[in-house]
């Protein structure tokens, strides 16, 4: 069997994500890519500098550090910018299922964050309690998708906790308000009816 290019471009966990986070169009940082990446630093540096062999990514010295960039001219582009927009809206389907699931069934659900977990697309939620395996049953009858859901309780969270949650990418509340409710128990035992 022949070998062609995205055989080698998407050939490893690593080279995904980079190629994940490089899509967004902003230059990264190294360092900030190892942070957004699921992969260890190791498999992050050699699949950075695979992809800068390839072309399809860029690095450029910016004062004292060096930034990455996707190479939009690159004849590969279009196509693999093409295959990660479907997979965004599988997210986005996933997501808008989980907000509708919320607004109907528990409302009293504080944030929720998509990411992404091995093979599973991993909903986060933070609430007090939260009925994860019938938003699973749902999601997997709407899309075929087998989803891991995570419930993380309000009331073992603490203002030190919640900085765990900054970067996530949250499709229910944001990070500041989740900051307010955790630093205010008389919010949270009145929101809970404690």
């Amino acid at each position: 069997m022949t070998y062609l290019p995205l055989s080698y471009l998407l050939s490893s966990r690593a080279k995904i994500d980079i190629i994940r986070i490089l899509l967004s169009k902003q230059n990264f940082s190294g360092r900030k890519i190892a942070v957004l990446s699921s992969t260890n630093p190791n498999s992050n540096k050699k699949a950075l500098d695979f992809l800068i062999e390839t072309g399809l990514v860029r690095r450029e010295l910016i004062g004292n550090s060096f930034l990455y960039n996707i190479n939009e001219k690159h004849f590969l582009y279009e196509p693999i910018a093409a295959l990660f927009k479907e997979e965004e809206k599988i997210a986005n389907k996933i997501m808008k299922l989980a907000c509708t699931f919320i607004e109907e069934s528990a409302p009293k659900t504080i944030a929720g964050f998509i990411s992404y977990h091995k093979n599973d697309i991993e909903l986060t939620f933070i609430a007090h309690s939260f009925p994860a395996g019938e938003l699973a049953d749902i999601v997997y009858e709407k899309t075929g998708l087998k989803i891991f859901i995570k419930v993380v309780d309000i009331l073992s969270i603490d203002s030190k906790s919640i900085e765990n949650y900054e970067d996530r990418f949250y499709f229910w509340n944001n990070y500041k308000s989740i900051q307010k409710i955790v630093n205010s128990k008389n919010i949270i035992q009145t929101f809970f009816n404690f």
